[in-house]
């Protein structure tokens, strides 16, 4: 089969390879890939600023049906539709995983970084990774689950937005878009904040029902929301963008004695005012990929309506296609890209 494989360290190393078909284990399930969509960390990966463990295939954003079962493997029939979490092994003994925080166990292997991921016609992982996909969602939309649970995690579970409370997003890429409608969904109202590059997300922000926006090339941030909210600071500001100045911008926005979430990467130090963070005395949350329960949330956010995730996915191209696909997502020009496999 063909996949995409980080093939060594450094920057670079990406290559599209012929390699054979996974067979699973005992309790191990084989999925055939029918989307995986390209993250902003799949960009880091290339970069070398977010570790694998090469030579693997990555991609972790992904949504297939079963293929083949190991021995033992007693959930799952072939033709179930299924997504796959993305940690797939922990140690299970420290502290942060008996309390359910595994996305932060020291010993934590992840699709598509430490196992063969998702860029690839077949991926194999245990049986206990997978999630069933509610009927009435897409594969396109299934692609879409795990940065979602991300945001469930960042959003809902860390920063908890009250129903009533104005949250500021800044970026309106997928991860931004998605914050948003989670913190929609547990009744806030929402600004999202972009720049004049981001015409077209700013179009799809508005197909989601977002119609405070905020291009911060053209109007300062602090006044700008303050007008749109009438007079209102925002309650929590999302750091989504992952761009330099944005984390000043959000420290800017938040007001004394609130609460920044941190959810995007930006790969390399960027400059920021803490002293901002100290005379306001604010909260300043980091959030890493998702947790067990994140998932099934996730789902029933999707399933449910009150998140929209397949009109992030503005594109959808073959996997022999991944360097323009990988190049226009850098661009940020548009949502979602995901990678379908060639054959």
């Amino acid at each position: 089969m063909k996949a995409l494989l980080k093939v060594a360290e450094g920057p670079g190393h990406l290559e599209l390879r012929e390699v054979p078909d996974p067979v699973p284990g005992p309790g191990q399930v084989v999925v055939k890939v029918s989307a995986t969509g390209i993250c902003g960390s799949d960009l880091h990966i290339q970069d070398d600023e977010y570790k694998v463990v090469p030579p693997v295939v990555i991609g972790h954003e992904t949504a297939g049906t079963v293929a083949a079962v190991g021995a033992g493997a007693t959930h799952w029939r072939p033709g179930d539709r299924v997504t796959s979490r993305t940690t797939i092994s922990t140690c299970g003994r420290c502290d942060l995983c008996r309390s359910g925080r595994t996305n932060l166990c020291p010993e934590r292997r992840f699709l598509g970084g430490h196992v063969d991921g998702g860029f690839a016609e077949y991926f194999v992982v245990p049986e206990a990774s997978l999630l069933a996909l509610p009927a009435q969602v897409s594969f396109e939309a299934a692609a879409v689950t795990e940065p979602l649970a991300c945001c469930v995690h960042g959003v809902l579970e860390l920063a908890q937005p009250a129903a009533g409370s104005l949250v500021a997003v800044s970026g309106p890429g997928p991860i931004g878009l998605l914050c948003a409608q989670a913190a929609r969904a547990a009744g806030a109202s929402i600004v999202v904040l972009g720049t004049s590059a981001d015409d077209a997300r700013f179009a799809l922000a508005r197909r989601l029902g977002f119609d405070l926006l905020v291009d911060v090339q053209r109007h300062d941030p602090v006044e700008a929301v303050q007008h749109l909210a009438s007079g209102r600071a925002p309650d929590l500001v999302i750091e989504a963008a992952g761009a330099a100045g944005s984390l000043d911008q959000c420290l800017r926005l938040a007001p004394r004695g609130g609460t920044v979430l941190q959810i995007g990467l930006y790969g390399k130090p960027v400059p920021a005012s803490m002293d901002t963070l100290v005379l306001k005395e604010l909260r300043l949350l980091g959030s890493f990929s998702s947790t067990p329960t994140a998932w099934p949330h996730a789902l029933e956010l999707i399933a449910s309506g009150a998140v929209q995730t397949e009109p992030l996915v503005t594109s959808k191209r073959p996997l022999t296609q991944w360097q323009e696909a990988f190049a226009d997502a850098r661009r940020k020009a548009e949502g979602k890209i995901l990678l379908v496999p060639s054959s």
